[in-house]
């Protein structure tokens, strides 16, 4: 009979000087309570505002990509914002911030005009991409081959249930694709695809280049230039002073958790997220517009433009 085990796992306690987190929450929980808790009771309205305008809505397909799909991202990355701020990963809140951002953008764009349009590329551009990574499975397929190599060497089977259930979705996604608006737009996805492998982004058959021509479109292109970029240092790491200093023979580490840059997260997190709440109101729920300006006059303007005015210690540690 075997005998269990005497050993004691000993679990790893963070290197302080680097990654502090309690000190950091007790921190915000002192001195910023009323700032994260005004983001979570805007995500709160935000997450009320889906079912109450879908409900309003003609449940058309515009209606399932503006609401279903993208302003629940919206909602998603606000209420990962409010958790990361309220935990002092202010830097790791910036992803969250470029994709709230970005979802913005998209429901600006969609409703700007032709919306039904749009949100049938949007739509058959996912059903393009699902059909691709099914076909990767189909033995003999053009796509099949690289993925098969790739998972051979990393010592992985497809299954045939694997196979099959991506058989089914293949017939599954034919069927739908050869609706006709949708086979038209399906259509123009491989005229613009000019040889390339990959198809181009859902809003490139619309006049589209990227995020950033569509963001002046819909009048965010300030938006887009002060926090889009900066987001996307953190994103692809491309800025090494988020994570060290250099100097005169050496080098000083920047703390994990930090209270640094909560301000513009929180006031960009929150601008967007209320713009956008404004533009879907109108959209869908014209008549609450005053009792929004109300709410926001009432219950959030004063935490949102009264911002304490913080002194910062930066925590760096020399190793």
């Amino acid at each position: 009979m075997d005998r269990p085990s005497m050993l004691i796992k000993v679990r790893e306690t963070e290197f302080k000087p680097l990654l502090d987190p309690q000190r950091v929450t007790a921190d915000i929980k002192q001195h910023l309570l009323p700032w994260t808790d005004l983001i979570r009771d805007i995500t709160n309205y935000g997450s009320n505002l889906i079912p109450r305008c879908f409900g309003s809505s003609g449940r058309s397909l515009k209606d399932a990509v503006v609401i279903g799909i993208l302003l629940r991202q919206l909602v998603s990355m606000l209420d990962s914002v409010a958790i990361l701020l309220s935990n002092g990963a202010v830097h790791a809140a910036h992803l969250q911030l470029r994709a709230l951002f970005e979802a913005s953008v998209y429901i600006d764009w969609i409703l700007e005009g032709d919306s039904e349009k749009k949100a049938v590329y949007y739509y058959v551009h996912n059903l393009r991409r699902k059909r691709l990574w099914a076909n990767r499975s189909q033995p003999g397929s053009p796509e099949s081959k690289e993925l098969i190599d790739m998972m051979n060497e990393a010592g992985v089977q497809i299954s045939d249930q694997a196979r099959e259930a991506a058989s089914n979705q293949l017939q599954e996604i034919a069927r739908v694709l050869s609706q006709p608006a949708l086979s038209q737009a399906s259509d123009d996805f491989d005229n613009h695809r000019k040889g390339k492998r990959y198809d181009p982004a859902w809003y490139a058959p619309l006049g589209q280049r990227n995020l950033g021509t569509m963001a002046r479109a819909v009048g965010k292109r300030a938006l887009y230039t002060f926090l889009y970029s900066g987001a996307s240092e953190v994103m692809h790491t491309s800025n090494y002073e988020h994570h060290l200093r250099m100097g005169k023979g050496e080098v000083t580490f920047q703390s994990i958790r930090s209270v640094e840059g909560f301000e513009n997260v929180f006031r960009y997190s929150l601008n967007i997220a209320l713009m956008t709440f404004r533009r879907i109101l109108a959209e869908y729920r014209n008549d609450e517009l005053p009792a929004f300006s109300r709410k926001y006059s009432e219950n959030w303007k004063t935490e949102f433009i009264n911002f304490p005015k913080l002194t910062i210690k930066i925590d760096s540690t020399r190793i």
